[in-house]
This record gives structure tokens, C-alpha cells and sequence, in this order.
């Protein structure tokens, strides 16, 4: 059995891994190849195109990098007419994977959607997209299912990767239990989005140490940038800021608040029941074509999954480090810190349980079967 599969971005990658994973673990004979990263080549993936060659954000940067994203588009076109995969599974990253739908369509090979576009804060013209080019639908989060079934699209809910990642190695620590207060800073998995926010973010860290009300703050950094691009941004004024390389629940685990770029990140930091701030900054046409389209209350994606505002957002010109080491110090007061790690639980239970992965796996392998005997 031969599956294309297309993960452009660093979420896509750690979705993507353990996806492959269970899918050598269910058939070891399987073949995998396309757009992936790290996580996904370490379990025997084929990186056609390694995601560091994909992150783009915000029209500018797209239009910049048209010529290599049409090649890209071409060249796994013609990989998928070459090697005639028994099915193209696409993870995420709608602006290549509904573009790259419509083209496998043509070719007769079987389309599975995992993890869907956001197409319910997009506007909904999308979804007759999927309608069109997409067989098979598996959704990670329950609404979805509805979502979908109002289109007359039939979703299958999987439950989320999260889950299984990091379900056994949840530790949060409490602010009141330690004399050090630690601040994490995730300022995204893209280079333009590191640019965008993290002076501020650094800025933010110093007023609240100037301050006395953090101790050290910490830098997740993302293993498709390289280090350069973080300590470029902290000068020596910023001897307490550190740029740390280890797990993501390692990270987690020791900071007692953080501020977070919007994106899964948000999702993450809320599952391990960390407060935090959500910030947002692209350029003015990106924000003015995203206002046109976005028909949401909140962006921030836990705040979405929760149902309510869980964390307060910071967007374009609101995102000022005053503001933000304004309402961090707040999130640090032991009682509120408390109160806000348990109201965190609500997305723990949205999320559901364990199996995400096994799940996708064996939806995937079942209905390439079922196709391949029809």
C-alpha cells in the first residue's frame, strides 16, 4: 500500500508523526511520502519537501514564494501520477492541500481530509470544496461532526492527537508552590511570526522583571528555526530570558504562565492547564482580507474548543507590552492563577480521550482497503 501525504506545517509534522507511526504499526509494508518534517521522517516517512521549506504566513509572504509553491504543487502532482498511491491523505495547511484536492480528484486517486480546515470561522465558501474533492472526512473535534453534516458532508470524528501526545505527562505546577515564577514565551513555528512578535514578547518579560513579578522567562523554541533567529532578538538586557530545547511537556511543566501566538500552541498550553495570554500580529492587508473572512468572536483556538474566553487575546495594535505585562501580572496572583488552571480542565474534557492516532490509522487503512476491492 502506497499513501501520499501532505503536512506543511510544524502542527501538521507532530500530527503527522505519530499518524505514521501507527500506520507502520498497523501495515509495516506501507510506503509514505510527501510534504513533512522531523517528526514524521523519524518513523520511516519520505520528505519529498520538509515543512521548513513551507512556512509562509500572510499574503505578502505567499505572493513572495509563488514560483516554489507552484513547483512544489507540480512536482507532487506528477509524484502522484508516477507512483498511482492508493490514496492522498492531507493533514491541515487548506490553502496547498484544497488546491492540491481538487488536482488528485481529477486523477481518480481517493482524497482523506485529517484535521480539518477551520472552515467554520472561515466563511463556509470552502466547504464546497470538500464537498466536491474530498472521499473521506476525520474531523478532531466533535463539533465538526455537525459542522459538516449541515453541508450534507458525512465526517467521522477521530478525537484529537493531542490526547494521546500528551495525556500521561500533564504536571502542572502551581505558582504558589515555588518562590520562582516562570514565564514561557511561544511566539509560533514561522520565521515572519517570530519577526512579528516576539520583540514585544521579549519587552513584555523585561517590564514584568523590572517588576519583580517573574523570576526567569523561557523561549520554546521550534526545531525548524534555527537558534540564530532567537538570540539575535535578546540582548544582553535579557540575561534572565533563556531558549529552551527540550520537550514540549518539559516546557510546559515549569512555567507558570505564558504568552502564546494564536494558533495550536493556544490548544496546547490550555491542556496542560497553563495561563496565558493569546497575541496575534500580521501585516495590515493580511488583517484586513482575514476581517472579511473571519466571522468569529475569538480566534484563539482554545478559546473556540472551550466555548468561552478562557484566555483574553491581544490582536494587531492591542498587542503592547504594557498591556500584556498588565494582564500576565494578574494571571500570576496565586488565587487567580489557581482559579484559572482549573477552569483550563473544560478543554482536557473537550478534547476526549486517548486513541486519536490508532483511530485515524485504522480509518485510513480500512477505506483504502474497502476502495481498493470495490
Amino acid at each position: 500500500m502506497k499513501l501520499l501525504i501532505i503536512a506543511g506545517e510544524v502542527s501538521g509534522d507532530n500530527h503527522g508523526g505519530n499518524l505514521v507511526a501507527e500506520l507502520k504499526k498497523q501495515n509495516p509494508n506501507i510506503e509514505l511520502s510527501g510534504i513533512g518534517g522531523d517528526q514524521m521522517i523519524q518513523h520511516g516517512f519520505e520528505a519529498i519537501y520538509h515543512i521548513r521549506q513551507m512556512a509562509f504566513l500572510g499574503v505578502g509572504e505567499i505572493i513572495k514564494h509563488l514560483p516554489f509553491i507552484r513547483k512544489v504543487f507540480r512536482t507532487l502532482v506528477n509524484h502522484a501520477k508516477n507512483v498511482k498511491p492508493d490514496a492522498v491523505v492531507l493533514i491541515d495547511y487548506p490553502g496547498f492541500n484544497l488546491r492540491f484536492a481538487k488536482a488528485i480528484n481529477k486523477l481518480g486517486i481517493p482524497v482523506i481530509y485529517y484535521i480539518s480546515p477551520q472552515l467554520w470561522a472561515w466563511g463556509k465558501r470552502r466547504v464546497k470544496k470538500i464537498k466536491k474533492y474530498v472521499d473521506k472526512m476525520l474531523v478532531v473535534f466533535p463539533f465538526e461532526v455537525d459542522f459538516y453534516e449541515k453541508y450534507g458532508i458525512k465526517a467521522e470524528y477521530v478525537g484529537h492527537p493531542l490526547v494521546d501526545e500528551y495525556h500521561d505527562v500533564v504536571s502542572p505546577k502551581r505558582v504558589h508552590e515555588t518562590g520562582e515564577k516562570v514565564l514561557g514565551l511561544l511566539p509560533g513555528s514561522r520565521k515572519h511570526e517570530i519577526e512579528q512578535l516576539l520583540p514585544d514578547m521579549l519587552e513584555t518579560t523585561k517590564i514584568l522583571y523590572d517588576q519583580k513579578k517573574i523570576n526567569k522567562a523561557i523561549i520554546a523554541k521550534v526545531e525548524n528555526i534555527p537558534d540564530e533567529k532567537y538570540t539575535s532578538l535578546i540582548c544582553t538586557d535579557y540575561s534572565f530570558i533563556e531558549l529552551f530545547t527540550g520537550s514540549i511537556p518539559e516546557f510546559y511543566n515549569q512555567i507558570d504562565i505564558a504568552v502564546v501566538k494564536s494558533g495550536t500552541s493556544t490548544l496546547e498550553t490550555a491542556y496542560f492547564q497553563v495561563p496565558f495570554i493569546i497575541v496575534y500580529r500580521v501585516s495590515k492587508l493580511t488583517w484586513f482580507l482575514g476581517n472579511l473572512l473571519v466571522k468569529l468572536d475569538s480566534i484563539g483556538l482554545a478559546n473556540i474548543v472551550a466555548g468561552k474566553k478562557v484566555a483574553e487575546e491581544l490582536l494587531q495594535n492591542d498587542f503592547t507590552p504594557n498591556k500584556a505585562a498588565e494582564l500576565i501580572s494578574d494571571l500570576l496572583k496565586p488565587e487567580i492563577n489557581k482559579e484559572k488552571r482549573e477552569e483550563l480542565k473544560i478543554v482536557q474534557d473537550k478534547l476526549g480521550e486517548q486513541g486519536a492516532s490508532k483511530r485515524t490509522a485504522e480509518s485510513i487503512l480500512e477505506y483504502v482497503e474497502r476502495c481498493n476491492t470495490s
